[in-house]
């Protein structure tokens, strides 16, 4: 049994501490779900929390798995928080795919198992999609078979969470996957997504898994805590000293081992999907924060005691 990880409270911090915390790094990765809401509901005093950081000298840039809502309502809304921020540093795996697709001078016809808005995504780059069916069919193979095989050209399979799932469009994908020269790209692999403090629900992460599994071929992810995502960011915002990174969240599977796992330093905030309890237990140290802190509003306070 491995021993427990001492995890410290941002404002248990001593002066010294603080300040030596405070200077340790540059640019700030934020998740925004659990973060600075949970679904339809301000977390208490988040807003306030990032412009202490900024104020402070920070780059905030946020990073989510979510590409379900829109960039401009994801903006939107956090602007609605005083928070202010440029769709240069909003990302997520939407965004996050197109850049590597870029990147590769991707060129052919993909199929996209995706919601509107990471289709909308796609579509205003220039790339060509293909998706569907979005039909209810009869309780019948033949049928089934007619609308899963194909001979369509396609070059690339992208999946992410779609409203509309069904094993008619998983078939289709696992069908297209068989092709070695077509590439697989995962977007958010989430198992579960906190709709409150103390609700979550299952996340299109458990999908991915299955698709893989079928395709017997693993996917590039493009979504939290990959090294595909790592990867895009530190080119995009130049960044040459991962140490110099807090990586901030609320899920110890996404957030927590994102930062780890690319070099980051990590802070949890309990106002999401995760419990002080739950990070007690948990034992893998790629998914143990360096500090935690009860919410974003705790820097309003680290900060009154530095000045104090």
């Amino acid at each position: 049994m491995s021993t427990p990880i001492h995890v410290r409270n941002i404002l248990d911090l001593s002066s010294e501490e603080k300040v030596k915390f405070l200077e340790s790094f540059d640019h700030v990765f934020s998740d925004i779900d659990g973060v600075v809401w949970n679904a339809r509901t301000i977390i208490a005093g988040s807003g306030d929390g990032f412009a202490e950081l900024r104020k402070a000298g920070k780059k905030i840039t946020f990073i989510t798995n979510n590409s379900v809502r829109t960039e401009e309502a994801c903006l939107e809304k956090l602007r609605n928080n005083n928070i202010e921020i440029d769709a240069n540093h909003l990302m997520h795996p939407a965004k996050s795919t197109v850049e590597y697709l870029k990147n590769i001078n991707f060129q052919g016809l993909i199929y996209i198992i995706a919601s509107d808005a990471f289709k909308s995504v796609l579509r205003k780059e220039g790339f060509q999609l293909k998706d569907g069916p979005n039909v209810i069919l009869d309780e019948s193979f033949s049928q089934l078979m007619q609308y899963v095989m194909d001979r369509e050209p396609i070059k690339a399979v992208i999946i992410d969470f779609d409203f509309n799932l069904s094993l008619c469009k998983m078939m289709k994908a696992v069908h297209y996957a068989r092709q070695s020269d077509c590439l697989l790209i995962g977007g958010a692999t989430d198992i579960a997504l906190p709709i409150s403090k103390d609700m979550t629900i299952m996340g299109a992460g458990v999908f991915v898994k299955a698709f893989e599994q079928a395709a017997k071929r693993e996917m590039l992810v493009f979504g939290k805590p990959s090294e595909a995502l790592a990867n895009v960011l530190l080119k995009r915002y130049n960044i040459e000293k991962r140490e110099r990174v807090l990586m901030i969240g609320d899920m110890l599977e996404q957030d927590i081992r994102f930062g780890k796992t690319s070099g980051f330093q990590t802070l949890l905030v309990l106002s999401g999907g995760c419990s002080m309890s739950e990070l007690r237990g948990e034992s893998d140290r790629n998914a143990i924060p360096d500090y935690y802190a009860n919410s974003m509003k705790d820097f309003v306070d680290f900060m009154k005691e530095l000045n104090k």
